[in-house]
């Protein structure tokens, strides 16, 4: 019953065709042509911001977050310090297992934009808690933005990665 009433639903809509359908408005086509010319659109971009936190958060190895990293250009710029490769990574994830227990990224807001050339920009708003091997807990409003390019597999590639304080 159910596959004939989504046939009759596909069928009637293709029988009515386009009628007095309007054309695609000028921003959809831009969204389009975007996609098209780009490895990934905006949506892709968001949706790696979300898998690069959460393997913060479950504090994975981090040979898994080498192969998102940029090996030329890198430019990490956390408050504390700068990282320039992914060695310097290395050294500064061990740093901060070495000091928190557990920690979580609450993102309030993500923006992504494709500049082209296989360039993309992404902004991040949110919230990292943590409890350090202290007994501290440490609360820290953030502002990232992240610039990504292309990479040699099906995810982009993190170039510069700026952290700053939100209010």
């Amino acid at each position: 019953m159910k596959k004939r009433c989504v046939v009759l639903m596909l069928l009637a809509i293709v029988l009515a065709g386009p009628g007095d359908a309007e054309s695609p408005p000028a921003v959809y086509r831009e969204a389009v042509q975007r996609q098209r010319n780009n490895r990934f659109n905006e949506n892709e971009i968001i949706s790696f911001v979300y898998q690069i936190y959460a393997m913060y958060d479950r504090h994975v190895p981090v040979g898994r977050f080498l192969p998102f990293l940029a090996s030329k250009n890198l430019e990490m710029r956390f408050p504390e310090t700068t990282l320039r490769s992914p060695a310097d990574f290395k050294l500064g994830y061990a740093g901060i297992g070495k000091t928190i227990t557990s920690n979580t990224h609450t993102l309030e807001r993500v923006k992504a934009s494709v500049s082209g050339g296989g360039r993309y920009q992404a902004e991040i708003v949110g919230v990292w808690q943590a409890e350090s091997k202290k007994g501290e807990f440490i609360v820290f409003k953030f502002r990232q933005r992240w610039s990504l390019v292309d990479g040699p597999n099906r995810q982009p590639l993190i170039q510069t990665y700026l952290v700053e304080a939100a209010s």
